[in-house]
């Protein structure tokens, strides 16, 4: 449902609170909803109520990939770890997608 309703109204997925579409859709179902207008009416609602308070914009971050304890097959965390290099561009425009062979 989130990634749909995104999709339709061009927005990120991530601005739009997973508990809000969840509660929002418990709410539809417990309404008792028959027939296929009721239905589509409360649809409508549980979008309206997803798309009413967006979640601010993410910033780009970005961790090393290492583990503060011994015995990991991950490396380990040392100084030069904390100056960890962010990302410039958000995954969409940075990730190419390439046709399968």
């Amino acid at each position: 449902m989130i990634r749909s309703t995104a999709d339709d109204e061009d927005i990120d997925p991530d601005r739009l609170s997973f508990t809000r579409a969840l509660h929002a859709a418990r709410r539809s179902v417990r309404t008792g909803v028959s027939g296929g207008a009721g239905l589509a009416r409360a649809l409508r609602r549980a979008i309206a109520e997803i798309l009413a308070c967006l979640l601010p914009l993410r910033r780009l971050r970005a961790n090393a990939r290492v583990v503060k304890r011994k015995m990991s097959n991950f490396g380990v965390k040392r100084a030069a770890h904390r100056a960890w290099p962010q990302p410039t561009l958000p995954p969409p425009e940075a990730v190419r997608v390439l046709a399968p062979p």
